[in-house]
């Protein structure tokens, strides 16, 4: 135990250096790779890079292949296939009926290669969460702030549970996205200069069904933990996305009704994020206090 504990002590501050780096790199010499134009759902007004979530991706990268954490391959494969067409995405436009069957094939992959089988109802029902998660993270990256606090307060507390629980390899993974995370929020607090784009956000979301279900069946927390953990973000977007449905809108098309947006344009970007932040800070302790009380 103590061998693996010290090994996290250099790969996280490594990560989170590796993607200073790059961070560096993509806001001075590759400044014009990828930007984000406003749109008529935008809440940023001039151009932002959406390559903050390859940094982010690059600290993360180098670490675990140094980690002693194993990824099963088909769950390899699925967040390879996944941040390929994403940073395609990224780099030019990528059509919805190519990427929905990637998104599908990433989470099928990664479902495959838990280590105990499910009762057969188990498979649609995380089939169905896993994309709706990966496409939250797609969401919610367009206010400044929101999905880098989001992955860094969320994943702090399912490797704080995991390092309670005795799963420092959880931990550990879930130590890295926190300190790159950190590492992009740096540069993505209002008023953002650069944005995860679709290679950082889908990435991330997957990585947060792929801890989520490992946790969950190595005995770490219950599923509920997860859910209420990340619920900040899942809440808005599928109440919102249900009213869209029943309103008979258009509802893939891009909008301004989530409650975030609404909020920005009613408040201003910075107090809606502080709420934001209350938001989450609530789910983490409530997650807390399921664990302390034996209930997650």
């Amino acid at each position: 135990m103590s061998g693996l504990v010290g090994s996290w002590l250099f790969l996280v501050p490594l990560a989170a250096a590796v993607s200073y780096g790059v961070m560096a790199l993509l806001l001075s010499r590759m400044r014009e790779l990828a930007l984000d134009l406003p749109n008529h759902r935008s809440l940023h007004e001039a151009p932002v890079p959406r390559t903050g979530g390859w940094a982010l991706l690059a600290g993360c990268a180098l670490a675990l292949m140094l980690s002693p954490a194993v990824l099963p391959i088909s769950a390899f494969t699925g967040f390879g296939l996944l941040l390929a067409v994403s940073a395609l995405d990224d780099l030019r436009h990528v059509s919805a009926r190519v990427r929905l069957p990637v998104h599908l094939l990433a989470v099928a992959l990664v479902v495959v290669g838990l280590p105990q089988p499910l009762a057969w109802w188990w498979y649609p029902l995380l089939l169905v969460a896993g994309v709706w998660t990966i496409n939250l993270y797609n969401f919610m990256d367009g206010m400044d702030g929101l999905a880098g606090s989001m992955t860094a307060m969320g994943f702090a507390t399912l490797g704080l549970i995991c390092a309670w629980r005795g799963h420092g390899d959880l931990a550990g993974v879930c130590a890295l996205l926190v300190v790159t995370a950190l590492v992009f929020l740096r540069h993505n607090w209002p008023p953002a200069n650069i944005f995860l784009g679709d290679a950082g956000s889908t990435t991330i979301g997957l990585a947060a069904v792929a801890v989520s279900l490992f946790g969950w069946q190595r005995g770490a927390f219950g599923p509920l933990v997860p859910v209420v953990v990340f619920a900040p973000f899942w809440l808005d977007a599928t109440v919102t996305l249900l009213r869209r449905m029943a309103a008979g809108k258009r509802w893939w098309e891009a909008h301004r009704e989530h409650f975030y947006q609404r909020s920005v344009l009613r408040i201003g970007v910075k107090r809606t994020l502080y709420r934001q932040l209350g938001f989450m800070l609530s789910a983490s302790v409530l997650a807390l206090a399921l664990m302390l009380f034996g209930l997650g």
